[in-house]
């Protein structure tokens, strides 16, 4: 608007001063042949006039040089004509350049436009493939990790999936893009389109964010009652070898054969010391083949204070092994509840990539 208004107090400018510099300007110089007296002067000038009026004739023009003993100095002028086309053409050529100018503008914003809007497009279905790999992946972590297997099986997060691409992209672009391809539709419609779009895209970020952080506090939490649990076995063996000392002090001889000593022995030499020459075990194993049938002993043995170090680090053994079970369980919900959404979001990816196509 200001463009437009500027060059129309141009155009005003030189019309105005065009018409100034064609004003016609005639004088008539009177000179004496010979020196005269002042009041001759005076009377000669008031007989004669000093502007001699020209009569031009067809093809022929008289002029009366002599009059009154009187020299006249004549000048011609022609009547001039404004040459409308000499101040106009500038001012088309100016205006000329200015639309062509806008014209190249225009055009090379649309196909910047259309080339962001296709790129929006290409990157939007090009996540299709990492979402179905990510679902297949979260199936097979899901179907490894329901067996009754103290082992963490293994979990591809796909990176392409964080959204960091998109954040490069400018969402200005995507909307004007949305606008060229729906003319038909009201911004506001153009708008919530828009929304739509980057709200697919954040809600796989977040899924992405949320995958990475549930699963590494799960490695963490998990090896944290991992250590608690060895720390219990470690202290169920002291406690033991001290049971079976004091067992032999008060027997004065091998323990082993003590009814209230060789059902623990039995159970520790058949599940602990494998555990011990291997270096691993199943917590959920030794919770079922070791701690529940150790429990039923020692309750027999409740009043002997000596089992009390026992007791404890059995305690301390099985609450390690229900905060094991509590996070594969809550692994597995939060892994089922990621594997929900990200069906969904690839149900909804064609929708998304329709709206903002060209219809």
């Amino acid at each position: 608007m200001n463009r437009i208004l500027t060059i129309y107090l141009f155009l005003f400018s030189v019309i105005l001063y065009s018409q100034d510099s064609t004003k016609i300007k005639k004088e008539c110089l009177t000179k004496e042949k010979s020196p005269v007296k002042l009041d001759s002067i005076l009377k000669v000038e008031s007989k004669v006039n000093d502007t001699t009026k020209l009569d031009f004739g067809k093809n022929e023009l008289i002029i009366p040089l002599n009059k009154g003993n009187l020299t006249k100095i004549v000048i011609v002028k022609e009547k001039s004509k404004i040459d409308w086309l000499k101040y106009l053409l500038p001012i088309f050529t100016l205006l000329l350049g200015i639309g062509i100018k806008e014209i190249l503008e225009k055009r090379s914003d649309k196909k910047r436009i259309i080339k962001a809007g296709e790129r929006w497009i290409a990157e939007l279905r090009s996540i299709e493939e990492p979402i179905e790999k990510q679902i297949q992946s979260l199936k097979d972590f899901l179907e490894e990790h329901e067996k009754d297997e103290f082992k963490i099986p293994r979990l591809q997060i796909y990176s392409s999936l964080n959204g960091e691409i998109f954040q490069s992209m400018d969402k200005y672009e995507l909307i004007k893009f949305i606008e060229l391809n729906n003319s038909n539709k009201e911004f506001k419609e153009i708008v919530k389109i828009s929304n739509r779009t980057n709200g697919y895209i954040s809600i796989l970020v977040h899924l992405h964010e949320t995958l990475q952080e549930k699963f590494k506090k799960y490695l963490a939490s998990t090896s944290t009652h991992t250590t608690s649990l060895s720390l219990s076995l470690q202290s169920f063996n002291s406690a033991f070898r001290n049971y079976g000392i004091e067992l032999e002090r008060e027997l004065k001889s091998d323990p082993y054969i003590d009814s209230r000593y060789k059902p623990i022995a039995d159970l520790y030499s058949t599940q602990i010391i494998p555990y011990l020459q291997r270096g691993d075990f199943n917590p959920f194993v030794l919770e079922r083949d070791f701690f529940i049938p150790l429990v039923e002993i020692l309750a027999q043995l409740r009043l002997d204070v000596r089992t009390k170090e026992l007791t404890s680090a059995v305690t301390s053994g099985l609450n390690a092994i229900k905060g094991i079970k509590l996070e594969k369980q809550y692994i597995s919900e939060n892994i089922k509840t990621i594997l929900d959404h990200y069906e969904e979001q690839r149900n909804d990816l064609e929708k998304v990539v329709k709206e903002i196509e060209k219809h």
